[in-house]
């Protein structure tokens, strides 16, 4: 194992259940787990006036020395590191509820790039950690929330046998209604509690497809396992495989494309690639350095802490003819993590055409340390630089070809043919 690898696990095994339920802010998965052991936490009695400001001390000056030596983006926040949190420790010394202090840390948050430090007080942190080791009951679909025009849920992808494939949901379809109240602005990816429930109980949606029809769907909740599956086709006009990479990643990935690349050339004659990344998110187990190295070799790009640098440099493994084989990777906003540099690396390289939206640049490991109060603090502390020098966690990936259509648009209908991102990207190989 490289370093760079060893350096990323180590970070992400930190955040792998966090990043589940709190981190990928505009994603989730529609489970849940039993309530009735989040419902009854024991918290701890109030402390006196007296001790609870010693305590916010303590914790508030943990907050800014703990974070600062290590968050990688010191550099592009817009305020005085040194001067900032001795005028607002006054505010503390002062005397405030938790209420206020924990509405303080978390006006804090806000000064940080988007998503780069996350912060959870002490009860949200047992919470996450119960649901995180509980059974997981729900429908099974992996979501997106868009506010624009109307606030709706876009199911980003639906897992094989679950509830909701059962009861006729697919991938793009939007939810309007949760048992008829509006998804709303306000509550954004935590209207997944709506949906949550136990096994064997129902919930209603109003569900619109990209197609306008428009339905009511009543989905019976199970207990699930929640795991994204890889899923490829064949494009005949453009000689094209098409893969679509899950939303998270498993020990699978790589020998799940080993066999849709064998599969496609073998019964298809595949002479052209399209690898759809559109809703690709990372984690632990996204095998990074294993996917660059079917399609290309050599250093590509730097992966850097406040501290130092790491080269990310891989040795080719040619499967079917995966190195030379043109190339294409369809990427928009929920292309995340690791997809991110994947993307970036093969682009910069020359060895493939990125089509599609801009992506957010969340390429950024985690570390995380608890606060004296109980509660949790999440920090990038590196980022991604890509073979031609851009800093991925600034910039995002930039496509070669900008398509303005997004997930909840378009079809897997008829061979894709109502995907107008998968339409360009077939006239790359047929023009």
């Amino acid at each position: 194992m490289s370093v760079v690898s060893s350096v990323r696990n180590i970070k992400h095994r930190i955040l792998c259940t966090f990043l589940t339920l709190v981190l990928l802010q505009i994603s989730g998965l529609l489970t849940a787990c039993n309530s009735e052991d989040t419902d009854n936490l024991n918290l701890p009695t109030p402390l006196p006036p007296s001790d609870r400001t010693e305590l916010h001390l303590r914790t508030y000056d943990a907050f800014w020395t703990k974070l600062e030596p290590n968050y990688i983006f010191v550099g592009s926040t817009e305020f005085d590191w040194k001067l900032m949190p001795i005028q607002t420790r006054r505010q503390v010394s002062s005397g405030m509820t938790d209420e206020e202090f924990d509405g303080l840390i978390n006006s804090f948050i806000d000064l940080f790039p988007d998503d780069t430090v996350i912060y959870r007080n002490r009860a949200e942190r047992i919470n996450a950690d119960l649901k995180a080791t509980l059974s997981y009951e729900g429908i099974g679909a992996y979501i997106s929330v868009i506010n624009e025009p109307t606030p709706h849920i876009v199911l980003l992808s639906v897992i094989t046998s679950s509830p909701a494939e059962k009861a006729g949901l697919r991938a793009h379809d939007s939810i309007y209604y949760v048992d008829g109240k509006p998804v709303t602005e306000e509550e954004g990816i935590t209207v997944v509690d709506r949906i949550r429930g136990p096994a064997g109980s129902i919930v209603t949606l109003q569900v619109t497809s990209p197609n306008g029809n428009e339905r009511t769907v009543e989905v019976t909740r199970e207990r699930l396992q929640a795991t994204d599956m890889l899923r490829y086709t064949y494009l005949p006009i453009a000689k094209a495989g098409l893969i679509r990479l899950p939303m998270g990643g498993n020990a699978n990935i790589v020998s799940d494309m080993l066999t849709s690349l064998d599969t496609l050339i073998e019964q298809n004659g595949m002479e052209n690639l399209v690898i759809d990344m559109r809703v690709a998110h990372s984690n632990d187990d996204w095998p990074l350095e294993s996917m660059l190295s079917l399609f290309t070799e050599g250093e590509m790009g730097t992966i850097y802490t406040r501290y130092d640098n790491y080269a990310l440099t891989v040795d080719a493994q040619d499967v079917s003819g995966s190195q030379t084989i043109p190339l294409v990777l369809l990427v928009g906003p929920d292309t995340q993590g690791a997809s991110e540099i994947f993307a970036a690396a093969l682009q910069d390289k020359g060895r493939a055409t990125v089509i599609g939206q801009p992506t957010l640049g969340y390429v950024f490991d985690f570390d995380h340390f608890i606060l004296p109060d109980g509660g949790e603090v999440f920090f990038g502390n590196s980022s991604y630089v890509s073979p031609l020098g851009r800093d991925i966690g600034v910039l995002g990936v930039i496509p070669d070809v900008l398509v303005q259509s997004s997930w909840d648009q378009v079809s897997d209908e008829d061979n894709f043919k109502y995907d107008a991102v998968v339409t360009r990207a077939k006239l790359e190989f047929t023009q």
